[in-house]
Parts: structure tokens; C-alpha cells; sequence
């Protein structure tokens, strides 16, 4: 087995991380597909089969669960087939499809397994979302598999169940055919980023990216003459980008990595002008023969050049901004949550950072809803000097704010991305990297992340941080994960006022949450006038600073738990504002 080597990669590339593991249609016709997943694993705390084994699946005929319940839940489903009781219907060698809704994913296996069931498909309550599924006080007890299906495809098979059997297949298919080739979005070099400002794409020296995917052999048998190819077409549909590597000959069982370097490689990509719009990106696997199993043999992506957005995540094609198909939050979070994005490039400067973009949802139990709801913007200098990932320099001790704002739910925006845009835009500097944040105390609110853009190859080969997160004033580069990456968006435009022309100062206080007094470090020295105030702008405190070497403490122990902006005023007239977090 031939790997890329990073040294990131020894953990995010190892091979069970890209076993083979679906949920496909099986019969009749119409539902034959691969379907977007998560899987109840055992290293959760589950009694389930561990898919990460090849061969280890089931395949078998659905049926809804009947716990005997009446009415309809909020989404108008049967509650019945929420079956949070002991089922009243026989589900003996059948796979059970349940609703989510309000009772443990665990309590809801273990009825359908005590009513004979072979496997469980629980269909999620949004469309476009899939969810990571906690054991809780029963999965221990589950030992039959587990998977999540997001509400549109679970409405898609219950419909074709009323018009006869529904076969699918769940688990590892590593071994079960002879001639199966496959590629994995996992494992595969997509574009830098997937949202670029045409101000930093003039032409093939400032945008460029290289191409490359892990080719595996699922088969039983042995394979040769497989070719990867990878085609990009531009916003016109012509094709500006055509490459194939072939002559690829693998054991089976076995994978290789076709990378910059490697024994197999695909040129870089690069264009001498880029027209604004969206750029499709396919890689193709084709064995010297037939695939007996060729849903897994393509992949799609894209890369859109705009003029007002920086982001890691897909344009949705509808709205032309990211939207966030499925929303988290930490599961140990007390206080602040931040969903980030970085912007690190030698054209920066041609840019003014406006805002950010973000989508977030609260939690139906919760009943809460958006409309009214704050969310705090901050664009941060990321000052702290570190060349990569695996720079043991790395972390956030020196952010120094730049740019702020908040954001009001004007209604119950549910799962669409908004724009909050900052009070002052901040004018960008070459090659300093930054860091966007949308934040919020809201313990209910979970804000939008990717579900069709996999950038673990992206994290593992250019060990660069793209999209991390805060929690309780804690950063973490990688975020949830780099198979998951925000759907944050920083908003651009044309720079039309230089850094020094601005009337601001950078300004920050630490600890930041903090419980009684807080050090403020501005650039500046002498005297300087603090007003703080709440967010409604009532002030809470006011006082008088003697900056030392730029800083000096405040003591914040009279104000009261919640979110404070601090205004200062140097004797030169430059402001500098920020905001604090009152524990």
C-alpha cells in the first residue's frame, strides 16, 4: 500500500478511516444509489458491528416501526414510527426504519433489535443533515448496525415502500465483488479554496492547486490498467483541465496514492485568467474492464471565483453563498461558541474584509427560536508565528482585533445563511494570516458546517489551519474536523482606504472570558478614556487607563455575567473597540 506521508497524515489518512462503508440501495431500481451517512460506531460506546472491518454489513428488506403512539410529531410524521416504546409490530429479519425525534438513538435501536430487527436506519429530522449518533443510556446494548439518513432520502425510500420491498445494504463492501474500483472524497486533494475573491485569482500564479486522490482496489481481485483522470470545466461548461494517470495495478484489498510525487501524479492546475463563476472538478476511476460496483468510481466538486467572498466551504449553486448542511455545537460548552474561518494570502491587501456569512439553527426540543437572536463578528491578525500544523509554535495567544460587529436575527431564519457585517470594514495586509469568527452564547444554537466538501487530504497535504473553532475561550485549529469544515464565508470588496489611513487602533483584553479583571493592551501609551457598555449600548462602566507599555488591568467584578463592548479613546483621538466576555 503506497501513502502519501505527511506527518500530519500518520493519524487522518490511516486506512480504516476510508474503509469502504456505505448505505446503498439495493432494490428496486429507483432507489439504487449511494446515500450520504453517518454510523453508530463502537469506539462511540455502541454494541454495534464495527464497519471498519471488511465484509461486515447486512443487507435486507425495511420496515417502519410501530410503538403503538398516536398523532404526528412537529415534522409531521407518525410519532408511532419514532418508536421511543417497546414496538407493537414483528420486524424479524427486517432493517427497522425509525424517525428521530425526541428519545436516545440508542432506546430507539434497542426496541427495533427486541422486535427482531437486523439493522436500524434512523431517518434524520432535517433534510441535507446528518448527525454523529450518541449512544446514551442503551447503545451498549445495541448489536445489530446503526445508520443516519438525512429526512429527504429517508422520505424518498419510505414512499417506495408503499409500492412494494425496498432492499438496501449497509456496512463494508471491501471484498464482495471481484472488480471494484473505487476513490474516496476522504482521501482525495481538492481545491484550495472552494470560494476565491477574483482579486486574488488575476491568474495561474496567484490561483493554482494540485490534484490528486487515493485509487482503491475494493475487489477480491487483482487489478490492472486502472487510470484516474480529473477534468475542470469553467462557468462557460468547456473543459480548461483534462489529465488522466493510468497504468495503475493493484492487489486486491490493496490502494495508492496518485500525489504530487508519487509514482502516479496529475499536473498542477493553474489558468492564465480566471472568469468569475463556478468551476466543476470531476475525478474519474475506470478499471481495463467492467466495475461490477461503480457507484464510488466518481467524484464531483467545485470552486467558485467571486468578488465578495473568502471560504473554505461550496457555494450552494441556488444562492451563491455557503449553506450549512449540518449544524453543530461542542457537547461541553458553557459559555462562548465560535465558528471560524482563516484568510492568509501575498495579495491580501487588495482586499477589505466587510462582514461574514454563516447559517445556524437552534435545537427544535429547545423550542427556541432565531428571531432576536445576537451573534457576535470579529476579524482577528492571527499573530502568533507558526509555519504549520505541525509547528510546535502553533496557537492563539496573540489575536488582536481588527474588526467587529453583531448580527440580529430579524426573523426565525431556521438553517439559511445570513450576512453580519462589521461596524468598520479592516483593510487586509499581505501574507498575515486572519481569523473570522461568528460567536455565540446561545447554548441552544448550533451553527452551519459542510456536508459535501471533505478537505482532510487539503488539511493533511498543505498543513495549513482552514476552519477552527472556540469553545468557552479555547481555540481548536482543526474545528470539528477537517471532514466537516464551517460554513463560515468572510465578505469581501475592493481595498479603497490603506491600514494607515484608518483612525483605529488594535485593541484586545485578556482573559478573555474573564471573571473580575481584565489586562487591555492597546497600541498606544499615556492616558486613554474606557466606556464600557451592554449590548443594547446602555453604559455599564467608565474609568481612566494609564497604559504601560500599552496595557493596564480593569477591574470588571461589578459588572454582570454577559457580553461588554470596550471603547477606548487615546489621547491622539484613535479607537480602538473590542468586546469582553463577563463570566
Amino acid at each position: 500500500m503506497k501513502k502519501l506521508l505527511l506527518t500530519i497524515s500518520a493519524v487522518v489518512l490511516s486506512a480504516t478511516t476510508y474503509a469502504q462503508v456505505i448505505a446503498a440501495g439495493i432494490s428496486p431500481q429507483s432507489i439504487v444509489a449511494n446515500y450520504t451517512h453517518t454510523w453508530a460506531d463502537p469506539a462511540g460506546g455502541w454494541g454495534t458491528p464495527d464497519f471498519n472491518i471488511p465484509g461486515t454489513f447486512v443487507q435486507d428488506t425495511l420496515k417502519i416501526v410501530d410503538d403503538g403512539s398516536t398523532g404526528t410529531n412537529a415534522q409531521g410524521n407518525p410519532i408511532s414510527a419514532e418508536g421511543c416504546n417497546p414496538l407493537i409490530n414483528d420486524l424479524t429479519g427486517k432493517i427497522a426504519v425509525i424517525f428521530r425525534n425526541t428519545c436516545e438513538f440508542g432506546v430507539k435501536a434497542l426496541n427495533a433489535q427486541n422486535a427482531g430487527a437486523v439493522g436500524v436506519i434512523i431517518v434524520n429530522r432535517n433534510p441535507g443533515e446528518v448527525i454523529a449518533m450518541g449512544a446514551g443510556s442503551q447503545g451498549a446494548n445495541v448489536t445489530i448496525p446503526v445508520v443516519m439518513l438525512d429526512l429527504t432520502d429517508g422520505l424518498a425510500l419510505i414512499a417506495e415502500m408503499a409500492n412494494g420491498p425496498v432492499v438496501m445494504f449497509l456496512g463494508n463492501k471491501t471484498g464482495l465483488f471481484p472488480n471494484d474500483g473505487g476513490i474516496s472524497g476522504g482521501a482525495t486533494l481538492l481545491p484550495r479554496q472552494a470560494m476565491i475573491p477574483s482579486q486574488l485569482a488575476q491568474n495561474g500564479t496567484e490561483f493554482n492547486f494540485d490534484l490528486g486522490s487515493r485509487v482503491y482496489n475494493y475487489g477480491n481481485q487483482a487489478q490492472t490498467g486502472m487510470a484516474l483522470n480529473a477534468k475542470i470545466t469553467n462557468p462557460a461548461g468547456a473543459t480548461v483541465y483534462d489529465n488522466t494517470t493510468s497504468g495503475i495495478s493493484l492487489p486486491a484489498g490493496d490502494s495508492l496514492d496518485v500525489f504530487p510525487g508519487g509514482a502516479s501524479t496529475l499536473p498542477n492546475f493553474s489558468l492564465a485568467s480566471y472568469p468569475a463563476g463556478t468551476y466543476t472538478l470531476t475525478y474519474t476511476l475506470t478499471l481495463s474492464g467492467p466495475d461490477d460496483y461503480n457507484a464510488d468510481n466518481v467524484l464531483t466538486t467545485t470552486f467558485t471565483v467571486t468578488d465578495s467572498m473568502f471560504s473554505y466551504a461550496q457555494a450552494d449553486p441556488a444562492t451563491g453563498s455557503p449553506s450549512g448542511g449540518n449544524y453543530y455545537r461542542p457537547g461541553s460548552n458553557n459559555q462562548t461558541y465560535s465558528s471560524c474561518q482563516v484568510i492568509d494570502n501575498a495579495n491580501a491587501s487588495r482586499l477589505k474584509a466587510t462582514g461574514i456569512y454563516f447559517s445556524a439553527t437552534t435545537s427544535a426540543a429547545s423550542g427556541v427560536l432565531l428571531t432576536g437572536e445576537e451573534m457576535a463578528l470579529y476579524l482577528y491578525k492571527w499573530e502568533d508565528v507558526f509555519t504549520d500544523l505541525n509547528d510546535a509554535n502553533l496557537a492563539f495567544n496573540t489575536l488582536t482585533e481588527v474588526a467587529n460587529g453583531f448580527y440580529y436575527y430579524p426573523d426565525d431564519l431556521q438553517g439559511e445563511t445570513v450576512f453580519g457585517a462589521f461596524t468598520t470594514p479592516a483593510a487586509l495586509e499581505d501574507n498575515q494570516r486572519y481569523l473570522a469568527c461568528v460567536q455565540t452564547v446561545n447554548l441552544n444554537l448550533y451553527m452551519g458546517h459542510e456536508n459535501g466538501t471533505n478537505l482532510t487530504w487539503n488539511e493533511a497535504y498543505y498543513l495549513q489551519p482552514m476552519a477552527p473553532n472556540e469553545s468557552d475561550g479555547t481555540y481548536y485549529a482543526g474545528g470539528f474536523g477537517s471532514d466537516i469544515p464551517s460554513s463560515v464565508a468572510i465578505g469581501v470588496a475592493d481595498n479603497d482606504v490603506s491600514v494607515a489611513e484608518l483612525n483605529t487602533v488594535a485593541g484586545k483584553a485578556f482573559p478573555n472570558p474573564a471573571n473580575d479583571v481584565v489586562t487591555v493592551a492597546i497600541e498606544g501609551e499615556g492616558t486613554a478614556q474606557l466606556t464600557v457598555t451592554d449590548v443594547a449600548g446602555k453604559v455599564a462602566m467608565a474609568t481612566t487607563l494609564n497604559l504601560a507599555a500599552g496595557q493596564d488591568n480593569v477591574n470588571i467584578n461589578a459588572l454582570e455575567t454577559g457580553l461588554y463592548i470596550f471603547n477606548v479613546t487615546l489621547e491622539n483621538g484613535k479607537t480602538a473597540q473590542f468586546n469582553v466576555v463577563k463570566k
